[in-house]
């Protein structure tokens, strides 16, 4: 079995280690010399400032996707949707969209 090899930089661990609420602070030198730790923080959910010169520069996030929508939004958002009359939507389709069916790769020689 092969050793564990830890990348990264050892003595920017503590500083990788969140305060509680607070975003971390990380210097541009120490974000290039181990940023894979700073995404691994992102992906948990860590935010962080980057600095340089010991001034705020950027903030970083992580972006948060929701899974679901919760039910009684859809239902919120349907609730104002227009009613849709489905024989006026057939025939604006059938109106838009041909209805013959044909080979597209037909006199293409493929």
């Amino acid at each position: 079995m092969s050793p564990v090899v830890q990348r990264g930089t050892e003595c920017y661990a503590h500083v990788m280690t969140p305060v509680k609420g607070q975003p971390t602070a990380v210097s541009v030198r120490q974000f290039v010399a181990d940023s894979g730790a700073v995404t691994r923080g992102l992906r948990q959910g860590r935010a962080y400032t980057l600095t340089l010169n010991g001034e705020p520069l950027a903030k970083m996030v992580p972006i948060r996707r929701r899974q679901a929508v919760p039910r009684e939004e859809v239902l919120a958002i349907f609730a104002t949707a227009p009613v849709i009359d489905l024989d006026e939507l057939r025939s604006d389709l059938d109106v838009s969209v041909g209805q013959d069916i044909r080979d597209p790769y037909e006199g293409t020689g493929l």
